[in-house]
């Protein structure tokens, strides 16, 4: 009640209560007192402006962009896949890829390495 008291927001019977006591508690009057030094200290400090003006955040995802630049990745790729030299006749050995492709797990560091092809347990 004390906050509301000095606040001028108690009700009046809050209000005869609040007095009552604070006329028998020289503690109460105490933090009262004190509250009310913080609170006029408070109300005693200047009012400062900002002095930086907020923008609001650009947006860093461009929908036209990414289209444009997937486009020209697409065309890169398939630009370098028409123009790569290569052996037309050459065949692929799957096993020899599976092997230059699979991926290396290590279940205990210095103790031993599994290998096992990606995509399989």
């Amino acid at each position: 009640l004390l906050s509301a008291h000095l606040d001028g927001e108690a009700t009046p019977e809050e209000r005869r209560r609040a007095e009552e006591h604070l006329a028998e508690c020289a503690s109460c009057r105490s933090e009262l007192a004190a509250v009310a030094l913080a609170r006029d200290a408070v109300r005693a400090l200047p009012v400062v402006e900002p002095s930086v003006v907020v923008r609001p955040a650009r947006r860093l995802f461009r929908p036209a962009l990414a289209w444009a630049m997937s486009g020209a990745a697409a065309a890169a790729l398939a630009l370098g896949l028409a123009l790569a030299p290569g052996d037309p006749g050459a065949t692929i050995d799957l096993g020899t890829l599976r092997d230059q492709h699979t991926a290396r797990v290590v279940i205990d560091p210095g103790i031993s390495t599994v290998r096992a092809p990606v995509g399989e347990p």
